[in-house]
């Protein structure tokens, strides 16, 4: 259980391989599209039944928002986890082109909860207080790539570097189980795509609808997948957006956002799982056959689309499992909050 545990949060983590959401339900907006679109709407009715999410950002723009993350665990009906982290990033814009906007992501790590540091030795780390992420945009807004990861993935494994010396320093056992446990978040750190897959998590939700019109008319209905870890073919989903209200006075609205893995995707994985664990006795594959993991995404955007910022996202994933004698339940929700100024 634990094993399959670890794999759900890496798919928490883990940004969406591909969507097939942009090219079928949503159409990418020009920039000529949006001045014609402005000029249009300056001699008739403004069109009620879509809405364009365009970043109107300068220079200097700067917002703050308080980012929560709570985790929850049960076995057999019993909460055997039960965390909260709270932090406050920071977006500004510190550049602006004709083709594209830089953006920096500022936040401050909870050293002591993620990496279990004790408080007499957070001095030490006070240097890895701050992350910093300079990423690129399109003009409309929507994510491209981080542009610092190399300085990013540097400074993690000098970090996971010194957290081994100075948790391992009067224990050489100690050390060599931190090195271990430590030594796979150094790969991933150590490529870009592995930072873009712990750090782009919050960014993928801030940026999803930027770039794109929606027609708020009726739901969407539009296939998604997320990546196999194991490799191989993605995982496929179901997913839906809809809104739930729209006020083109303030440029404000909220969207909802579902999405259900595959369940014969989900039971392909378990497999994998247990060949992975050398689990393949007749008893698992009996268990397999009657075997319940669902992975369900329930989201909430509460956006600006004028100027192109949230007012709340909320994030809820649900997953469910039932094998044989081994049942359990995890909630991951991630919340964004605009803090606004007095």
């Amino acid at each position: 259980m634990k094993f399959l545990w670890k794999l759900i949060t890496y798919w928490t983590n883990y940004p969406k391989r591909y969507s097939t959401f942009k090219k079928t339900r949503m159409k990418k907006i020009l920039i000529i599209t949006v001045i014609l679109t402005l000029t249009t709407n300056l001699f008739s009715q403004i069109d009620s039944s879509k809405v364009a999410f365009v970043s109107y950002w300068s220079i200097g723009d700067s917002y703050d928002f308080k980012v929560s993350k709570i985790k929850k665990q049960w076995k057999e009906g019993t909460l055997t986890k039960d965390q909260k982290q709270d932090y406050t990033a920071n977006f500004t814009v510190i550049d602006s082109t004709e083709n594209s906007y830089t953006i920096k992501w500022s936040y401050e790590n909870d050293l002591g909860n993620t990496y279990k540091i004790p408080e007499k030795l957070l001095d030490r780390f006070s240097k890895y207080k701050m992350t910093e992420i300079e990423y690129k945009t399109s003009e409309v807004g929507d994510l491209i790539e981080i542009l610092n990861w190399k300085e990013v993935g540097e400074t993690m494994n000098s970090m996971f570097d010194d957290i081994i010396e100075v948790l391992g320093e009067e224990d050489e056992k100690k050390k060599e189980v931190l090195k271990t446990a430590m030594q796979p978040f150094k790969q991933i750190y150590s490529s870009k795509q592995g930072v873009e897959q712990l750090v782009l998590k919050e960014l993928q939700y801030f940026h999803f609808p930027m770039g794109a019109e929606f027609d708020i008319t009726e739901p969407m209905f539009y296939d998604e997948e997320l990546p196999n870890m194991f490799g191989g073919k993605p995982i496929k989903a179901k997913a839906k957006l809809y809104f739930e209200d729209v006020d083109f006075d303030e440029s404000f609205c909220t969207i909802k956002q579902e999405m259900s893995l595959n369940p014969d995707d989900t039971r392909e994985i378990l497999k994998q799982v247990f060949k992975k664990m050398n689990l393949g006795d007749k008893g698992m594959k009996k268990a397999l056959k009657t075997a319940v993991f669902e992975i369900n995404d329930r989201n909430t955007y509460k956006y600006y689309f004028n100027p192109g910022v949230p007012h709340k996202i909320e994030t809820i994933r649900e997953t469910i499992i039932d094998i044989g004698k081994e049942k359990g339940k995890r909630i991951d929700k991630t919340i964004i909050e605009l803090i606004y100024n007095e």
